[in-house]
């Protein structure tokens, strides 16, 4: 998997990622991650729709998206689901059928003072990173930039940084020039869906002794 700049003019954006998808050019990770966005923002589920209608024409002259996503992958979805719905208060029902238990009880990995975090290797691939991220409130993620472009998906809860506030159905989408620190905020516990091009790269003045908890 490439994991060089993003080859788009401009910085991504969620409209982006839902044409992205729309067209067919995401990996696993990435297009169950617009899809759940999809499903918490309906209201551009009528966006996807029509770049669906004139996919041909844009598949020829959309910006390639260098995130390691092939496009065919996307369909590979599919093959990760368990059998039976699976039903979540936390998660839209696409993640949930991937996920294939409730948030509640998953078996959460500690990542630091009141995080942890749960990998989805069933999609993951050619070094893309699938994970939910549990942030309990107050507490932070530790402060990190990236090897490639991250996008994170709030499904309970908010977390702030300083790019601004983001809570259920809002995406962040952070590269290499973003070095952040994600804090939840008070009320319910932050949960989100991630997925990284590449692993983060821990920068505060622990990042090197924790660094090793986020390799595995």
């Amino acid at each position: 998997m490439p994991h060089g700049s993003i080859e788009s003019p401009t910085a991504p954006t969620t409209d982006w990622l839902v044409t992205q998808h729309a067209l067919g050019r995401l990996p696993r990770a990435a297009s169950a991650l617009a899809e759940a966005y999809l499903e918490l923002n309906p209201q551009k589920r009528a966006v996807a729709a029509r770049i669906e209608d004139v996919g041909g024409y844009l598949l020829e002259t959309a910006e390639p998206f260098s995130l390691g996503f092939k496009m065919d992958d996307a369909a590979l979805v599919e093959q990760a689901l368990p059998d039976g719905p699976v039903h979540d208060s936390v998660m839209p029902p696409s993640l949930a059928e991937i996920v294939g238990k409730p948030a509640a009880d998953l078996a959460w990995k500690w990542r630091g003072r009141g995080a942890y975090e749960y990998r989805l290797k069933e999609l993951e691939d050619n070094g893309i990173i699938a994970r939910l991220l549990r942030i309990e409130p107050g507490r932070a993620m530790p402060q990190h930039t990236h090897g490639g472009l991250e996008a994170t998906l709030v499904l309970q809860g908010a977390f702030r940084d300083d790019a601004g506030r983001f809570g259920p159905g809002d995406v962040e989408l952070a590269d290499h020039a973003v070095d952040h620190r994600p804090i939840a905020e008070p009320g319910d516990t932050c949960i989100c869906f991630a997925v990284n091009e590449a692993p983060m790269r821990l920068t505060g003045p622990f990042g090197r002794i924790l660094q090793s908890l986020f390799q595995h």
